[in-house]
């Protein structure tokens, strides 16, 4: 994939994710902005600002116009794998995901792929190939396989092994991974090789583009009612303050959730842990354009199909009961199109243009 390619097809998905998450948890997704939180600890003990620091200078290097030595192309492999083993700045993007999952925030969202060894003592986290395996299993989990793809391609697996292992040369053809310990030794062109950074900095300034966007909508601070973590519904303060600090807080003695609140909660039970679910009358299939179109947006909704016409009234009469419209009633076309819910709410839709003008807005691309 071209970076280029990879950087649209991103800035689609992205916008997608953190749009529904908001609507899902915007506490809990404002919350993964910040990755490795640990509670309380000194400055300078955040693994996040040397990966920043890390990513400015892969871009200083790899954007110097005259050639590269082999001194500075070691320095340009050693700065991709550190970008690739960011887990803290990970953290945040698994959290985003799981917002859909009804899954509370997490402080160590990757803590059951941590291994405990006995003699010696170590604690090891995992490394990049784990963590983005992980993210993109997540990804189809909740029903967005195109991001899901992207994620997978995000960080070479075989040029990030080779660099950790000093497991390469660098010739006059490009990288040749040995693969010493077994395998066949292949080569990565000079030209495949500043594609693949090319994407991991893409990737890189667009999931932070993106968070940033999030921790920004708190300047002034205002207060959201809902769940932060495994707290129960309540307001909670969020604010980015003056000096680049965000801040979640609460006096409220207990649970006090408000009707915005409890109707989200209605969307979001009916979503199955996904982004995007269709409700079927008995005997009704999707109709092959619109799933088409659904799939190429990159989306897998889960499909509940009612057993029979009153199951399927009672959900449209819950569906109005509880406001769970994405507008203030029942449309006026009725039972007309396929029944859809994404964190917005219900919808029927008419037709594969219908679709695409209900799904989030795209973000414009920055990649300056």
């Amino acid at each position: 994939m071209l970076p280029l390619d990879y950087a649209r097809s991103l800035n689609a998905q992205l916008s997608y994710l953190f749009h529904y998450a908001k609507s899902i948890n915007e506490i809990d997704t404002a919350a993964a902005t910040w990755g490795e939180f640990r509670g309380a600890q000194d400055p300078g003990w955040n693994t996040m600002q040397t990966a920043h620091e890390v990513a400015d200078e892969l871009k200083a290097l790899g954007s110097r116009p005259e050639p590269l030595s082999r001194s500075d192309l070691r320095q340009l492999l050693c700065l991709y794998a550190h970008l690739a083993e960011a887990g803290g700045v990970y953290e945040g993007l698994l959290n985003v995901l799981q917002v859909a999952q009804l899954k509370a925030y997490s402080s160590w969202p990757f803590q059951d792929m941590v291994r405990v060894r006995q003699a010696p003592a170590a604690v090891i986290g995992p490394n990049a190939n784990a963590m983005f395996r992980r993210l993109s299993a997540t990804s189809l989990a909740i029903g967005m396989p195109k991001l899901s793809e992207l994620l997978a391609v995000t960080f070479r697996d075989d040029v990030r092994n080779a660099i950790a292992h000093a497991d390469y040369v660098i010739g006059a053809d490009g990288l040749r991974i040995r693969r010493r310990n077994g395998g066949r030794p292949d080569v990565v062109s000079f030209d495949q090789l500043f594609q693949a950074i090319q994407i991991a900095v893409c990737f890189w300034d667009l999931l932070h583009q993106f968070q940033r966007s999030v921790a920004e909508s708190f300047r002034p601070g205002r207060t959201v009612v809902g769940r932060f973590s495994a707290n129960p519904p309540m307001p909670w303060l969020l604010e980015l303050n003056e000096g680049g600090g965000f801040s979640i807080e609460s006096s409220a003695p207990g649970p006090q959730p408000d009707a915005a609140y409890e109707r989200q909660q209605g969307i979001n039970d009916r979503l199955g842990g996904r982004m995007m679910a269709i409700y079927l009358a008995p005997g009704a299939a999707v109709p092959l354009p619109l799933e088409n179109e659904i799939a190429a947006a990159g989306f897998d909704p889960l499909v509940v199909a009612m057993e029979d016409t009153q199951q399927l009234d009672r959900l449209v009469a819950d569906v109005a009961a509880l406001r769970l419209w994405d507008g203030a009633a029942e449309p006026t076309t009725g039972r007309a199109g396929v029944l859809m819910v994404t964190p917005s709410g219900f919808r029927h839709i008419l037709s594969e243009d219908d679709f695409r003008s209900w799904l989030p807005g795209v973000h414009p691309l920055d990649l300056a």
